[in-house]
């Protein structure tokens, strides 16, 4: 569940971790380290190094450490934890509970404080080098122009493309339906279907969906998050929402007013 917003507050609270240095990570399961590169090369890269920057590309959190990079990908359930504190205490679908074999990755400072992820299913990973130029522009900042070029000519529905990382990153399910929702469009479109009038509207709800969420609280807190649902009432019409698969994830629409 972990979309952008959420991991920009891990980037805010990772970022006090800045200009400590790292005296050992620990790994508990080999299988969450993905890439080429092993757990040497991953103990090599950080051991004795400053943490000089903490930043993130859609929902891929990227610590600067030495001379690399460390991404890490907090899938369905993933939470960061920093000095024993985390920005978000609960995640929809699953527990607020901190248990040891739900830990994956510890960080540990020479100044004795340590950066851990909590992945309680285990859908995230970490990766060394991640390979940032796969991604696409970031949601939060994307211009009218790349959404665009992001939805030029494509066949593909607007929700499977929005939830295309390599296209547009950032977006989850939940802000997809709630973005859509606000803009008035259907979610099972072909993407080259939009006039440019649309575009712009959804360029719009794009930006001010990831501002209002933010200031609320996180992508869950959404005007149609508490009707998806079966027999869920759309907030602006009083219609009763659809549910189909899109992109393989779960969609809410009205077929009132998305059109």
């Amino acid at each position: 569940m972990p979309e952008l917003i959420e991991v920009e507050l891990y980037r805010k609270s990772a970022a006090r971790a800045v200009g400590r240095t790292i005296s050992s990570v620990t790994l508990p399961n080999l299988t969450y380290l993905k890439g080429t590169q092993g757990l040497d090369a991953l103990q090599s890269a950080t051991h004795n190094q400053n943490l000089n920057q903490v930043r993130r590309k859609g929902k891929l959190l990227i610590l600067d450490i030495g001379d690399r990079s460390l991404g890490l990908r907090f899938g369905m359930t993933g939470r960061l934890v920093v000095d024993g504190k985390t920005p978000i205490e609960r995640l929809l679908y699953t527990t607020p509970k901190v248990q040891r074999n739900h830990i994956r990755f510890v960080m540990t400072f020479a100044q004795g404080s340590e950066l851990a992820m909590v992945d309680p299913r285990g859908f995230g990973n970490i990766e060394l080098q991640p390979d940032e130029t796969k991604l696409g522009p970031d949601a939060a900042n994307i211009s009218r122009q790349e959404l665009g070029v992001s939805l030029k000519n494509s066949n593909a529905t607007l929700k499977a493309r929005l939830l295309n990382q390599q296209k547009i990153s950032g977006l989850g399910n939940l802000l997809c339906d709630e973005i859509l929702w606000r803009a008035g469009l259907d979610p099972r479109r072909p993407c080259r279907s939009l006039k440019e009038r649309e575009l712009d509207l959804l360029a719009s709800s794009i930006k001010r969906t990831i501002k209002v969420l933010t200031q609320r609280g996180g992508s869950h807190v959404g005007d149609i998050q508490d009707q998806r649902r079966k027999t869920g009432i759309c907030p602006k019409d009083g219609s009763e929402l659809h549910r189909c698969s899109l992109g393989g994830r779960t969609t809410w629409w009205c077929p009132e007013h998305q059109r």
